[in-house]
């Protein structure tokens, strides 16, 4: 396993890379740390994974597969959603989870020259899930963004069966960080940005 060594393998070829860490010990990374040959994603045993994330620059991001919870460079990150004086712990939930991890990156076109060089602007990991209890349904879906000019964020898309006037909070070392409005109308993605604090 990867995530639980004290000390992470360097990233290949770009800063950070995808891990994935299986229940048995044994792993799938973006780059063979040995042969630096690359695996693809498309193969991650997701129903198998304990951890997914990113490691690069002497940092660990990554999230538990069996509930959700992010570890964000060694701090746990929850996101719940509060109404009516009830908890909805957004990121404490058992269902399945579809991972997801890209890299956003853009190329500028010059006619004149052959090849076209890609310059990677962030990588982002997280997932998408559906949180139920009582009779709510949520569509969950946390990204955490790595951008290479600015800070790093988690951006969140909430989508609910009912109309909810609630608040969204985030919470590390069971303390609230921030907490923001989060109005859901029924059937109706919502959608922001958070700076990880």
């Amino acid at each position: 396993m990867i995530f639980n060594n004290n000390k992470a393998p360097q990233a290949i070829n770009i800063p950070f890379n995808w891990v994935a860490d299986y229940f048995d010990g044994s792993y799938l990374s973006e780059y063979d740390f040995q042969s630096h040959k690359p695996n693809n994603f498309y193969t991650v045993k997701q129903d198998f994974t304990l951890r997914f994330g990113l490691i690069g620059q002497g940092m660990k991001m990554y999230f538990d597969n069996t509930d959700g919870s992010f570890h964000l460079n060694g701090r746990k990150v929850d996101i719940v959603y509060e109404f009516e004086g009830k908890q909805y712990v957004l990121t404490c939930n058992n269902e399945k989870k579809d991972f997801i991890t890209y890299k956003q990156a853009f190329t500028e076109y010059n006619n004149r020259e052959g090849r076209q060089r890609s310059n990677i602007e962030s990588i982002n990991f997280g997932y998408k899930t559906v949180y139920k209890k009582d009779d709510i349904e949520m569509f969950f879906q946390p990204v955490v963004s790595l951008p290479f000019d600015s800070k790093a964020f988690i951006e969140i898309k909430l989508t609910s069966n009912k109309e909810m006037n609630g608040e969204l909070v985030f919470i590390s070392r069971r303390k609230e960080i921030e907490r923001f409005k989060a109005p859901l109308q029924v059937n109706t993605s919502g959608n922001m940005k958070w700076t990880i604090k």
